[in-house]
């Protein structure tokens, strides 16, 4: 199983696929011009899940194609 930034950003050791291609320096600007509900909004906007759990780290779930 991939690590969740590999859904965000891709493998770091590898060009992006197309599909992500630009979400890297998206996530920069969301950081530097929003903050951490700026993220969540991106994030969620390309489909996946943002989630805080008990203790307070931050989890990225892709939903099931099931649906």
């Amino acid at each position: 199983m991939a690590a969740w930034f590999q859904e965000v950003v891709g493998d770091p050791c590898q060009l992006p696929p197309e599909r992500l291609k630009g979400r890297q320096l998206a996530l920069l600007h969301a950081m530097e011009n929003g903050g951490p509900e700026t993220i969540r909004e991106l994030i969620e906007s390309w489909g996946l899940v943002w989630k805080v759990g008990q203790h307070g780290g931050l989890t990225v779930d892709v939903p099931d194609d099931t649906g």
